[in-house]
């Protein structure tokens, strides 16, 4: 008993010796590191979100949307989102508050695209996407634009019939995003 203590004391003097002489960076090398962290991060996103782009398979994930009066109220980007899956768009606007059409507290509208071009700026990289879709409610147009790396997008979603509401939030991939986000009853 005595011998297994004194090697676990020894053991512990050890691993607190070997700690106290490990390298310290100092305050530049510190620095350094995390920009260049930043920077992988940042070209990992450009490549997510210009792969989802080509592919058209992404969701833009709303956090806050502003009617055409210019009221903006903060929504839960789980339930309010623009979705294109191959050549099916989703526009859901819900609230978690109460019931609607489509049993989450909004309107989820699905429809055919129709048409979709996606160009990107050689100056800073923000994707201009435009793509009209045709459903049971409806021909909708929809305008997007969205950073290089997908974490500021704004979209502009525009009815035949005058209606109009503006989404800002994040563009992410459609894989992964199958529990994050929560498509209700399409009704029209």
């Amino acid at each position: 008993m005595k011998t297994t203590l004194t090697a676990v004391l020894f053991l512990l003097f050890a691993t607190g010796a070997s700690a106290q002489q490990e390298v310290q960076l100092s305050r530049q090398e510190r620095k350094a590191i995390r920009q260049e962290q930043k920077k992988q991060e940042e070209a990992m996103l450009a490549h997510n979100t210009s792969a989802a782009l080509q592919a058209g398979q992404f969701v833009l994930k709303a956090d806050q949307l502003r009617n055409r009066t210019g009221l903006t109220v903060n929504v839960n980007p789980t339930i309010n989102f623009i979705a294109v899956e191959g050549k099916d768009a989703y526009v859901q606007v819900a609230s978690s508050s109460g019931v609607g059409l489509n049993g989450l507290g909004g309107v989820t509208l699905k429809g055919k695209i129709t048409s979709m071009d996606i160009s990107k700026s050689d100056k800073n990289g923000f994707y201009s996407i435009s793509m009209n879709t045709m459903g049971n409610a409806g021909h909708l147009t929809i305008a997007m634009n969205v950073n290089r790396t997908g974490e500021i997008a704004s979209a502009t979603v525009m009815t035949n019939y005058g209606g109009r509401i503006e989404m800002n939030g994040e563009l992410v991939p459609w894989t992964g995003t199958g529990k994050t986000i929560y498509k209700g009853q399409e009704r029209y």
